[in-house]
């Protein structure tokens, strides 16, 4: 299971505008459901244990850099295209280092 943290500045309506993206692109790429999780976080509370992968802007990215997780930076969190070119490489990743 890939644990995604989408991370926006308060945890409410971006951030599920955000998981909802994350999981659209992840199945339109194919991946099985409930082989990712996603979560809703903000800026205060996104620092926890288990999360592989952040989706977040920029801004809120710098908060979490020194953590074990991957960072995935968008400009627009709303563009599911954009969340698409930044995530199924990283996902990938991830996935791959997680089967190994």
């Amino acid at each position: 299971m890939i644990n995604i943290g989408c991370v926006c500045g308060m945890g409410l309506g971006s951030g599920l505008l955000v998981k909802m993206g994350v999981d659209n692109v992840l199945k339109r790429a194919g991946y099985k459901e409930g082989t990712w999780k996603t979560e809703v976080l903000d800026t205060s509370t996104a620092r926890q244990q288990g999360i592989d992968i952040y989706v977040t802007t920029s801004e809120f990215a710098r908060n979490l850099m020194d953590t074990p997780a991957k960072v995935v930076t968008v400009m627009n969190l709303f563009n599911e295209k954009e969340i698409e070119t930044a995530l199924l490489p990283t996902y990938a990743n991830v996935l791959k280092n997680k089967k190994e």
